[in-house]
């Protein structure tokens, strides 16, 4: 009786496992026809997705290659103004040192002049000539070297040539009219003689 009764229990829980196996392949059957719909619902729905996140995509690149654009427009406005301003301030520091260069000569033929008078005055014009100076040096004014130098077409202007025993042909042995540049550029040539040998 004991191998009857552990018999049934056999037969029960193979029956038992027989349920299961047929409720576990029902449920795959139900779920794999379910898994079919919802792939097709989703293959369509993510194609859609996809086509969205596509079109977004193409949006930023588009916004992001417009704001690039910007961008560098910008940076060269900023080079551009930047440089026009700096050429506007030079034009116009050059302006009014022109204006002023023939005040300095009249200075310096004032200080190289033999004057009678008390020398207060001579120091005076000297004060205001050296002050007048130091202002136009801050500004960049430099004088054009000149005097016992070779003669240079892009520095000097050549007024006339002298016959000179004492300096090699080409040299400049008279400066009529100090030159002057501002920031490296010529503002006006030193008028000089020249020597010349016979």
């Amino acid at each position: 009786m004991a191998k009857g009764k552990k018999h049934d229990e056999v037969n029960e829980i193979e029956k038992e496992l027989k349920e299961t196996d047929k409720t576990l392949a029902e449920s795959k059957k139900n779920n794999n026809i379910k898994d079919n719909t919802q792939t097709s619902d989703t293959s369509t729905e993510t194609k859609e997705e996809a086509d969205e996140i596509n079109k977004k995509n193409e949006e930023i690149e588009a916004l992001n290659n417009r704001l690039l654009r910007l961008q560098a427009d910008y940076l060269n406005y900023k080079d551009r103004t930047e440089k026009e301003k700096h050429s506007t301030y030079g034009d116009a520091v050059i302006s009014v040192i022109c204006d002023l260069l023939p005040v300095i000569d009249n200075l310096e033929r004032a200080i190289a002049a033999d004057i009678s008078e008390t020398d207060n005055f001579k120091e005076g014009v000297v004060m205001v000539y050296n002050q007048l100076k130091g202002i136009l040096n801050k500004k960049g004014l430099k004088e054009i070297e000149a005097l016992h130098k070779p003669f240079d077409y892009n520095l000097h202007y050549g007024v006339s040539f002298e016959e000179c025993e004492d300096y090699d042909d080409g040299i400049i042995i008279d400066v009529l009219q100090k030159g002057y540049t501002v920031n490296d550029k010529m503002i006006r040539p030193a008028m000089v003689r020249i020597c010349k040998k016979p």
